[in-house]
């Protein structure tokens, strides 16, 4: 799966502490922007209190998420307009850019078994402890042939590749036409996390067209450390290593489920979707959303449950107000692996709801904003037939918001709020910290020994075995 994520079970260095989120709207229309600060490098995830800050080290690279207190200039100190005025100097001033990050798809069934290869060997995806993240390629090469076969039933199914890139192109288009429209000029780039064109490439070509002033813009509207966070953190290796890069004022919009044009597409899709049944009102709406395992939550304080669940309730309060009372349910699918998820789980949702007599459903991508095999293999294939074995009689689904002019606009509107708070990334010549890791003989034996132990489990024993090939 595209968005799939796999965790290997072991515990992230980084402890649970409370989130705490701010409940005006006009709070939550905040943009969530990091910046970057590479003279702090440690291992694994710390994190520190998420209404003013966030503060995510993983890997060596440490990122300062200031959420609400130095994103002051597009929040509410600041006005649309007021931000409107500042971007007008700037273009005037600067050349700029902006990159959407994705996680990309096999366009090809030849492309899916590497594919897999480069989604399981992030270290955000598969999550070893220091001693063993040599085993890193070793454990993602052993998945991606396990899982290949499967894979390309899915893609098969959805004509033999991915549109995931096509769209996601017809998006940067739609964005740069809307930033035109708004007297804004600007070169829209794409980069993906797990295929072509890769982030690696977007950036040279940002380095190229000698960009001064960047916004990244992760379509994903909830924050993840298996999305955005990994995506960051493949920009930060690149702009630290790159003088020219380092200087660059960058701007990252961290999540934006919060913004009004947001709530209002997805409530539109809906809203027009659920005119499609004979009897609306009786209609459950389903929201389904990528799970990610309870681990990256409970230990590594991941915020997308709670970013999710706060998308619903905005959703929800929207239809709402249109007048729109039905009832609603939010689980996650695409669960893999030996692992705990995200619960409730989707498939096990659609069975208990069909037996409990609901009738119509209609199910809501809420996590994608553009078609891939998450939503046209999963949730129209698998899981509908699913809900119709259960019981479920009328069956929908509200697209993905692709191309919605509002959504597009929107996004727009949000890359000329963040323009003013670019800054530059900070001396990318870092120190290694205490916590880098020791290269004397004896960490290095212990780690072999402990290494090729976890190596032989994985690869011999057939209750993992097993796992992974049902993934």
């Amino acid at each position: 799966m595209e968005a799939t994520a796999l965790s290997s079970g072991f515990n992230p260095v980084m402890k649970r502490k409370d989130h705490r989120f701010l409940r005006s709207y006009a709070q939550r229309k905040s943009l969530s922007l990091i910046q970057f600060d590479s003279k702090e490098r440690s291992f694994g995830l710390k994190n520190s209190k998420l209404e003013g800050s966030i503060a995510i080290t993983h890997r060596g690279l440490r990122f300062k998420t200031n959420v609400f207190e130095q994103a002051h200039s597009v929040t509410g100190d600041c006005s649309f307009d007021e931000a409107r005025d500042k971007t007008r100097s700037l273009v005037a001033e600067d050349k700029i850019g902006v990159l959407l990050l994705n996680l990309g798809g096999p366009e090809t069934l030849n492309d899916v078994q590497p594919f897999l290869y480069n989604l399981f060997a992030d270290p955000d995806i598969i999550r070893l402890p220091r001693p063993f993240q040599f085993l890193q390629g070793t454990i993602a090469k052993f998945i991606s042939v396990v899982r290949a076969p499967k894979s390309k039933e899915g893609y098969a199914a959805i004509g033999g590749g991915s549109p995931l890139r096509k769209i996601t192109d017809e998006q940067a288009d739609a964005i740069r036409m809307a930033l035109q429209a708004k007297n804004v000029a600007a070169n829209v780039y794409v980069g993906m996390r797990y295929w072509y064109p890769f982030t690696e490439e977007a950036v040279q070509q940002i380095k190229k067209d000698k960009i001064t002033r960047l916004v990244v813009l992760p379509l994903y509207p909830q924050y993840s450390i298996s999305t955005t966070g990994s995506s960051i953190r493949v920009l930060q290796d690149l702009f630290r290593k790159d003088p020219y890069l380092a200087g660059v004022p960058v701007a990252i919009i961290q999540s934006w489920y919060q913004r009004r044009g947001y709530v209002n597409s997805m409530a539109d899709l809906i809203e027009k979707e659920l005119q499609t049944f004979s009897d609306p009102k009786e209609v459950m709406i389903f929201f389904s959303a990528h799970g990610v395992p309870v681990s990256y939550v409970e230990n590594a304080g991941d915020p997308y449950q709670k970013q999710m669940e706060e998308c619903i309730d905005l959703i929800m309060e929207e239809l709402k107000a249109r007048g729109v009372l039905n009832d609603h349910k939010l689980a996650y699918q695409s669960r893999v692996g030996p692992v705990q998820w995200l619960k409730p789980y989707t498939d096990e949702v659609l069975v208990d709801l069909g037996k409990s007599g609901v009738k119509s459903l209609l199910a809501v991508p809420v996590s994608f904003v553009s078609e891939h095999i998450e939503t046209l293999e999963e949730i129209d294939m698998e899981y509908r037939e699913l809900a119709l074995e259960s019981g479920v009689e009328n069956w929908g689904r509200v697209p993905a918001l692709g191309l919605t002019p509002s959504f597009i606009t929107d996004l727009a509107d949000a890359v000329i709020e963040s323009l003013p708070s670019a800054e530059a990334m900070s001396n990318p010549n870092a120190v290694l910290s205490e916590d880098s890791e020791s290269s004397d003989a004896f960490s290095y034996i212990v780690k072999m020994f402990f290494g090729s132990i976890l190596a032989f489990v994985l690869l011999l024993s057939p209750k993992m075995f097993h796992a992974f090939r049902n993934l």
